[in-house]
């Protein structure tokens, strides 16, 4: 048999070519599959670098001053730099820099490098800078080692057992949290370095001198060379207490031993880590590239029960937050409504068309969604909820352009023909209409690959996956189905009596939507064409009320989804410089409030079986306490268990800031203002002025800012004596360093970290400032005299942390609402218009900048506007051109609008709130409610060009395209069906999403079906009232244009 001419032709005639694409295409998905990286969330980008350098012994002032503000001066020019951060604390100052979007991160941060290594001013105490740049790790889970075992021991198996895991496949980091650093410490007291006429300098120069390992050359013998080594490095106390300080004229020795009390222990921190009550250490396993999570897991698993019985008595293992259990869990939950959506669109299309067609359009999907995964990894996407979620999105959209060329191919065989003359006769009738509004499709989605912010960048996948599935299904439905539906002969009756009740029951059907389309849809459509300006003006009305209600905040809305984890996460932030007794108490709080919340949600008859909580894990260091609660059994709201622990654990006054995340990615408070100034004092003077106007709305709860108050700070000044004794001010400050701080002799090179040997006060002679008044300084030219003859001290306020945005300093405060508050955006709105002109007016130098969830809302509310814009434009003009008319793409994009109006009404409806994730489903509604109206449109076109009058034109378009775009809407709904009805707490943040592209696709229907003619009738009537006007009437055949 001769190929029929063109592309579609040739595989309409060659089935075996059609049947091989198909197999190609499935079996490339089969295989890319396994391949694919296995995660829960998608891997979010950093784009950030950190330039660190610890100063030790400094305050914050002094830290700002001269590490912080010398970064920054020396990299602020450089290009790809979107903002500067800077925390200037005790001892350490931080500078992170966040790079431009898709700016080179690695590029940027050689530079930094660069920049940072020219820096000559840096004080001669200050460690090197080092500069990372910020890499994501996927957390696959937590191993937490516990046992009433002592430090030494139990640091030593958490060490071991570190490294042992981190050795293992799949796992890319393991780091051990909590444990404290090794430290030899020399506690020299002033009594005995005055008998023994010693400094701090003789003690630190002692051990320098004779704890050491030194490479002393090579002798040359006759058999070779014979290396020369020194071993005279001190490992631990004993080796240090050998050490010779001072050798007498007499040769009497004086060894560190006599005159100091030596310490090898741990560094003097403070910190306290607890699991299920007892001292633990938690290995946290990452992976940084390619992760698997259900692979890390098993891997994680198996090796947690190999190593458990060789544990101490008393330790124990136990692996949990494992990340494979919540991806698990959602990849069922989405399979499960992916199936069910399947099959309600099967039932949908076997109702309304012959059995064999619609198994093949069915076919049809799984050919689409294999193609995409085929391409999945060529994208940078892998299998995550995101990505996952993106196929059951898109599964009632996939089969639209497939009803279309099946229900086409379907109605040519019914008028007679047959075999490759049908199927090439009907895939030609609507080959155009398919291709413009797959690709319309197309081009609405595409926009939501540039949406910036963190969440839309995660959000990254849904688009790349519609892209790729819509572009294989319209290689489906063009090239590979047409062939499968020209080998359908006429249609058998069925020979069993449950096929010839089904065949029965799909003909009435098929019949009842015929019917329907003739007897009622027509009539109704012939009714509002005779009153087509009053139906034009409901439909406006009603859209005109849509937007109302959602701009008269009528509608609950949150940008940031609030996605359910399996865990609640506690971190509570106590002052700056605070009692390590008060993070103690508060955490030992928290956790009794855990355990009595623990024994009541288990105790529940639900929970019987699976138990509803699991560990419980604690920590405080220094001046913040964390807590996490681990739920098990699938599905606990962990919203219900944070608020009420936020409850029980009581008002928690003594902290400076709590929070209790129940979310996978806690966006932060949605009210977040960066306020900065050159001026400091203006900053302290704002915090309470800004805190007392945010606490003035209602709803406003848990103000925070990054200023704690101000504590005592000592600041030393010389008296005049002290010149004349050859003192300067950096002798005192360098000696009170050494006695209460300590130096630093050396660092001890042991197994897995360098231990540093700290010279210093015993703790009795350095807990007081008092203790000021006992120390002696030592001149330069021998002797001591005592500090209070040669400096003061005064005390004045000083903060603990000082924190610095694009060079200047900043007061960051932050605020949560309520979620039945007013919007938080309408919030920031007012404190602009009421409060900002005075505050302005009083502090001049004062800028003020949105921060966090606020920052981002806004900028991808801009991007949305502008991207959907240049999205319609795009189709304007594609089908200005096809259809040679300025009016009619405006008719396709009417559905447009209207789709925005279902989206409203469906949020209204079932009361959900408008997020992030709704406004990227009123998106992907765009693209697919133009469809309908193209496919409309194409029909009237092509009757007015057999010659049909305009209105008879209009009624039979509308009648003859009925039945597939009442299928293809139906599809779209149903197969969204399952996730919408889903009442899973980790799937909720989805359904907005759902609810905005079925509800759109559902009123855009109506649009589509009745508005779509009338406009189409109206535009007939601006036509000639532009004639009588101007003299001139428009023909219809220039109104309308050709069909596609």
């Amino acid at each position: 048999m001769a190929d029929k001419p063109g592309l579609l032709g040739w595989f309409v005639s060659n089935p075996i070519a059609a049947n091989l694409l198909m197999v190609v295409l499935v079996i490339g998905g089969l295989y890319s599959i396994p391949g694919l990286d296995k995660q829960f969330f998608p891997t979010p980008v950093i784009d950030r670098i950190s330039i660190s350098m610890p100063f030790p012994g400094a305050s914050p002032r002094e830290v700002e001053e001269q590490i912080c503000v010398r970064v920054e001066e020396a990299i602020h020019d450089l290009d790809g730099i979107k903002e500067i951060r800077s925390t200037a604390s005790d001892g350490l100052g931080q500078v992170v820099v966040e790079a431009l979007p898709d700016f080179p991160t690695q590029r940027l941060t050689n530079e930094i490098k660069t920049r940072v290594d020219a820096i000559t001013t840096f004080p001669n105490d200050a460690e090197r800078p080092v500069v990372t740049e910020l890499v994501y790790r996927h957390l696959l889970g937590i191993v937490q080692l516990a046992g009433e075992l002592d430090e030494w021991e139990l640091k030593e198996l958490g060490e071991t057992l570190r490294d042992d895991l981190a050795r293992q496949p799949w796992i890319s980091v393991v780091d051990l949290v909590s444990p404290r650093r090794y430290e030899v410490s020399v506690n020299v007291s002033e009594t005995d370095l005055r008998r023994f006429n010693l400094s701090f300098d003789d003690v630190v120069a002692a051990i320098q001198s004779a704890s050491l390992n030194l490479p002393a050359g090579a002798i040359k013998g006759q058999d070779g060379d014979i290396r020369v080594q020194t071993r005279g490095q001190a490992y631990d106390r004993a080796d240090f207490e050998r050490i010779v300080v001072v050798t007498a004229r007499d040769g009497t020795q004086i060894y560190l031993g006599e005159i100091a009390s030596i310490q090898d222990a741990f560094e003097d921190t403070d910190t306290l880590s607890r699991f299920n009550g007892m001292p633990g250490h938690a290995l946290f396993a990452y992976v940084t590239t390619n992760p698997d999570v259900v692979q890390s897991s098993r891997v994680i698993a198996d090796w947690v029960s190999q190593q458990a019985p060789n544990l101490p008595d008393g330790a124990t293992l136990t692996f949990w937050r494992d990340a494979a259990v919540p991806f698990k869990g959602r990849v069922e939950t989405l399979l499960k409504n992916g199936f069910g959506g399947l099959v309600l669109v099967f039932l949908v299309l076997v109702l309304f068309l012959r059995p064999a067609v619609a198994i093949w359009v069915s076919v049809g999907i799984a050919v689409a969604f294999l193609g995409a995964f085929l391409l999945l990894p060529y994208a940078g996407v892998g299998l995550n909820m995101i990505s996952l979620f993106a196929f059951l999105l898109v599964l009632g959209i996939v089969v639209d352009d497939a009803i279309i060329v099946g229900e086409s191919i379907h109605t040519t065989q019914m008028t007679g023909l047959s075999g490759n003359t049908a199927a090439l006769h009907g895939v030609r009738e609507v080959f155009k209409p398919v291709l413009f509004a797959v690709i319309s499709t197309m081009v609405f989605f595409a926009p939501m690959l540039f949406m910036p912010g963190e969440w839309a960048h995660a959000a990254k996948g849904i688009p790349i996956v519609v892209l790729l599935v819509l572009t294989f299904s319209l290689i489906e439905c063009l090239w590979i189905l047409p062939a499968h539906l020209s080998t359908l002969g006429p249609e058998k009756p069925a020979n069993l009596l449950f096929f010839k009740q089904m065949d029965a029951y799909r003909h009435r059907c098929a019949d009842w939507l015929m019917f329907v389309a003739k007897h009622h849809y027509r009539p109704f459509l012939a009714w509002t064409l005779k009153r087509h300006l009053s139906v034009a003006g409901f439909f406006l009305v009603m859209l005109s009320f849509s937007l109302a209600l959602y701009g008269g905040g009528w509608l609950r809305s949150a940008f940031f989804p609030r996605i359910n984890s399996d865990f609640v996460e506690v971190e509570i932030a106590m002052p700056e410089g605070g009692s390590f007794a008060a993070s103690e108490r508060v955490m030992a709080r928290v956790v009794g409030a855990a355990e009595s919340l623990k024994t009541e949600w288990n105790a529940r008859p639900k929970y019987q079986e699976i138990p509803a909580v699991g560990g419980i894990f604690s920590r405080a260091n220094g001046n913040s306490v964390e807590v996490y609660i681990q739920t098990i059994y699938e599905g606990v709201d962990t919203e219900a268990i944070a608020k009420q622990l936020r409850k029980d654990s009581g008002a928690l006054a003594e902290a400076k800031e709590v929070r209790m995340d129940y979310t996978i990615r806690d966006p932060g408070k949605p009210i977040r203002r960066a306020l900065a100034s050159r001026n400091g004092k203006d900053l302290e003077a704002m915090s309470a002025d800004i805190r007392e106007a945010l606490l003035s709305y209602p709803g406003v709860f848990d103000v925070s800012d990054s200023f704690d108050s101000p504590r005592d700070e000592l600041v030393l000044e010389l008296k005049p004596a002290a010149e004349t004794l050859g003192i300067s001010l950096a002798d005192v400050a360098r000696q009170v360093r050494q006695a209460f701080y300590g130096a630093e002799a050396q660092r001890i090179p042991r197994s897995r970290e360098d231990v540093k040997v700290m010279v210093r006060y015993p703790e009795s002679e350095r807990l007081a400032i008092a203790n000021l008044n006992d120390m002696y300084i030592r001149a330069p030219g021998g002797g001591e005299v005592p500090f209070e003859a040669v400096a003061t001290y005064r005390i004045e306020p000083g903060y603990q942390k000082l924190e610095r945005l694009d060079r200047l300093r900043t007061l960051e405060v932050a605020a949560d609402v309520e979620a039945d508050g007013p919007a938080p955006r309408a919030i920031v709105a007012s404190i602009f218009k009421d409060f900002l002109p005075k505050w302005q007016q009083q502090f001049p130098d004062l800028f003020v900048n949105l921060d966090g969830e606020l920052q981002e809302e806004i900028e991808f509310g801009q991007a949305t506007v502008r991207l959907m814009g240049l999205a319609m434009v795009i189709i304007y003009a594609l089908m200005a051109v096809v259809f040679r008319s300025y009016w009619q793409p405006v008719l396709v994009l009417t559905a447009v609008p209207f789709g925005i109006m279902g989206a409203i009404f469906g949020h209204m409806i079932l009361g959900w709130q408008v997020s992030l994730f709704s406004i990227l489903g009123i998106t992907a509604c765009a693209g697919v409610v133009v469809n309908d109206n193209l496919v409309l449109i194409d029909r009237i076109n092509r009757l007015r060009d057999e010659g049909q009058e305009l209105v008879s034109a209009l009624l039979q378009a509308g009648e003859d395209r009925f039945r597939p775009i009442i299928l293809t809407s139906l599809t779209t709904f149903v197969g969204l069906l399952p996730i919408m009805s889903e009442t899973s707490v980790q799937a909720q943040f989805l359904i907005p999403m759902v609810t905005s592209l079925s509800f759109g696709v559902l009123f855009a229907t109506g649009v589509t079906l009745v508005l779509v003619p009338t406009l189409y009738l109206i535009a007939q009537d601006v036509s000639a009232l532009r004639g009588r006007v101007f003299g001139r009437a428009k023909s219809p055949d220039e109104l309308e244009g050709p069909a596609l």
